[in-house]
């Protein structure tokens, strides 16, 4: 699908192409498979032949990915609303047990407080990460972190990233796909630990549980 999207902008003029780095950057944040990293790589191809120039190109792709996870932080209360009323027609049972976990006052409040200490770092790191990014922003509304934080933590999250991506299909110009192939192994390798991270958390929530 990638492949075929690039050759449909490739003669695009740079306005053109630049509303569709800031969509394709948007959209990555609402619809995780959706390859918003690659366009982003191949925006820095394009740098290198003057097509777009690398500023505007971390503008309409910094803006875009800004805008997306504004829209997912949006969502973070109604996220909390639907559990809550999802939890209420719930017949007794495990799906049950784990909302009652997640809407309780006490689970939002320790949400909050973990958010206050280390929420500004999580968000500023969720960028470099495809397994994660989606979720951030989610939880970040869903625990009323204060949104000019968010933005500015999410935005140097954002500019760092996006400049290495950019970078490298700037200077790797035509073996830009050299850079999607390291990314593939980058996020397998990040993607995992973070399943054995979040496996080692729910171990130890059904132990508590059990105990």
């Amino acid at each position: 699908m990638a492949d075929e999207i690039l050759n449909l902008i490739s003669d695009l003029p740079a306005a053109g192409l630049h509303a569709f780095f800031f969509f394709a950057a948007l959209l990555e944040n609402l619809f995780p498979p959706w390859p918003g990293d690659t366009f982003i790589v191949f925006a820095g191809f394009l740098s290198a032949h003057g097509a777009v120039s690398l500023p505007a190109a971390l503008l309409s792709t910094g803006t875009g990915s800004l805008a997306g996870a504004w829209i997912m932080y949006l969502a973070g209360e109604k996220v909390l609303h639907l559990a809550r009323s999802l939890h209420a027609r719930l017949k007794p049972g495990i799906m049950q047990r784990m909302l009652s976990d997640f809407v309780s006052e006490e689970h939002m409040q320790r949400t909050q407080q973990w958010f206050l200490k280390w929420g500004a770092w999580f968000v500023v790191v969720s960028r470099f990460s495809a397994g994660i990014r989606f979720f951030v922003s989610i939880v970040a509304g869903l625990s009323k972190m204060n949104p000019l934080l968010f933005t500015v933590c999410f935005s140097l999250g954002v500019l760092i990233w996006n400049t290495l991506l950019l970078t490298g299909g700037r200077l790797l110009a035509e073996n830009w796909r050299k850079m999607l192939e390291w990314l593939q192994l980058y996020n397998v390798a990040v993607g995992s630990l973070i399943v054995l991270v979040v496996a080692f958390f729910i171990m130890r929530w059904w132990r508590r549980r059990s105990a």
